[in-house]
């Protein structure tokens, strides 16, 4: 399994690019009281203030690419409501460009060939 997720992460990562964003520039990361949870707090743009955590994330594998999907909770939603931020699509990308900059600075993900050399006959 670990091979799928890296060699689907491989094609995720190639076709997503950079995003310009930058930690302790456009978000930060929130420590809460209490808690093991680690949350992201938005520091720039329209989003500025709003405070939120990742329930989880997974990548699955779609055609000739891989699909990104991520869930998230909301702590502090300034000016907006749950459901305006549920429904507005700029900003779930701009979380899903945060976890995607989170992951690959994190250097967790390494190219399947890494992990074993031979070619699967998959």
């Amino acid at each position: 399994m670990k091979y799928l997720m890296a060699a689907l992460w491989e094609k995720i990562a190639f076709w997503k690019k950079p995003n310009g964003l930058v930690p302790d520039v456009d978000y930060k990361f929130h420590d809460f009281e209490d808690s093991d949870l680690t949350g992201i707090r938005v520091l720039q743009g329209p989003y500025a203030g709003i405070l939120y955590y990742y329930t989880g994330a997974s990548i699955a594998e779609e055609g000739f690419g891989a699909v990104f999907k991520f869930g998230y909770q909301v702590v502090e939603s300034g000016e907006f409501t749950r459901k305006d931020l549920d429904n507005d699509e700029k900003f779930v990308t701009m979380m899903g460009d945060i976890l995607t900059t989170i992951i690959l600075m994190d250097g967790q993900f390494e190219s399947p060939r890494t992990f074993y050399s031979q070619e699967s006959n998959i």
